[in-house]
């Protein structure tokens, strides 16, 4: 049953990566997308704190990221972890990277659909930050 839950959840980041992607193809080459892209990006700006929110949430991954970093190097000194845990928490700092560079390195101005993005990623990141608390709630 975890493998099938691990799985699925894989996919779904899969799934949520490649809709970032569409995203932001769509949003430069079609004009509708982009319109929708841009209303939502100026609702967004006049409703919500979004600069903040998206600091506040980078800062929350990165968090977590450092403490699975250290609860994984505790674990891994008392027992052998497999392969998988290592790729789990591999892909984990990349995510994390490529979430972190992205939020703080790039704007609306670069991205119209910058806002997709970044939440797309954060929750790529939270979906992976779940999956590696489970796989080490098991071995404990």
């Amino acid at each position: 049953m975890k493998k099938i839950l691990f799985r699925l959840a894989t996919i779904l980041q899969i799934l949520f990566i490649i809709i970032a992607y569409l995203i932001q193809t769509y949003s430069v080459k079609k004009m509708g997308v982009m319109r929708f892209v841009v209303y939502i990006n100026n609702t967004w700006k006049d409703l919500y704190p979004i600069d903040e929110i998206l600091h506040i949430a980078v800062s929350i991954l990165v968090i977590s990221t450092i403490i699975i970093l250290i609860v994984f190097k505790m674990i891994k000194k008392g027992s052998g972890l497999g392969k998988e845990a290592v790729s789990m928490v591999v892909f984990q700092i990349i995510i994390t990277l490529v979430s972190t560079i992205f939020t703080i390195g790039f704007s609306t101005e670069d991205y119209r659909s910058y806002y997709f993005i970044s939440f797309i990623l954060a929750i790529v990141t939270l979906i992976q930050n779940i999956k590696i608390i489970v796989y080490l709630r098991n071995l404990a």
